[in-house]
């Protein structure tokens, strides 16, 4: 039973990160919003993490404790990848759009948009806390951490579109910052389950 509860938790996040994705997307190419739209392909490879979290749960239900254990590190592992591909695009695309900044279409009911997906991550995070006090996995704990660092991802972002009257390279600073703490939050996560995979310990 715990095991399938955190099944429907990892299909729960990819539903929520897929509506994310989509939002962001159109904001990010209406506003022409490099951080913004950074911040949707955030959610979109949050959204491929979960079904990796649905394919490495599904797999420890047919194997013992130990091969379970090495099957979540497996999948979490992969997810740390996921993440440190997007932050390392993140950073890439912000140094881009420093030296060559683009027009942003400012608007205050897209500042809004963007920034009422702060509150449904933070719930979606307290989501994965309470299933991973149920059914404890590195897993979820991974989704659930990333959930609140995404909190600050977005919240720089609107800071982004907010700051761009000042500066027009504003924006792809901002997208800079985000790529740099997603990539070292998923570095670390890749270190940590690599030396598990390796050494069977954390």
């Amino acid at each position: 039973m715990p095991k399938k509860l955190a099944i429907w938790a990892g299909i729960i996040g990819c539903a929520v990160n897929f509506c994310l994705f989509l939002t962001k997307l159109y904001i990010g190419i209406a506003s022409n919003s490099l951080a913004i739209y950074c911040d949707s392909i955030n959610n979109l490879g949050d959204t491929f993490a979960c079904v990796v979290a649905i394919l490495g749960f599904s797999l420890s239900l047919k194997l013992g404790k130990a091969e379970s254990e090495r099957a979540q590190g497996l999948a979490d592992f992969v997810i740390s990848l996921l993440i440190a591909v997007c932050g390392i695009y993140f950073i890439y695309n912000g140094i881009d759009r420093v030296f060559y900044p683009l027009a942003i279409s400012y608007s205050l009911r897209y500042a809004a948009v963007i920034a009422s997906t702060i509150f449904v991550k933070i719930a979606l995070g307290v989501f994965f806390f309470l299933a991973n006090k149920k059914s404890p996995s590195p897993i979820l704990k991974a989704l659930l951490l990333d959930s609140f660092l995404d909190c600050f991802i977005t919240l720089f972002a609107i800071m982004g579109l907010l700051v761009y009257k000042i500066n027009f390279a504003a924006d792809g600073y901002f997208a800079i910052i985000c790529g740099i703490a997603i990539t070292v939050s998923a570095v670390k996560s890749i270190i940590g389950e690599s030396k598990f995979l390796i050494t069977d310990k954390r």
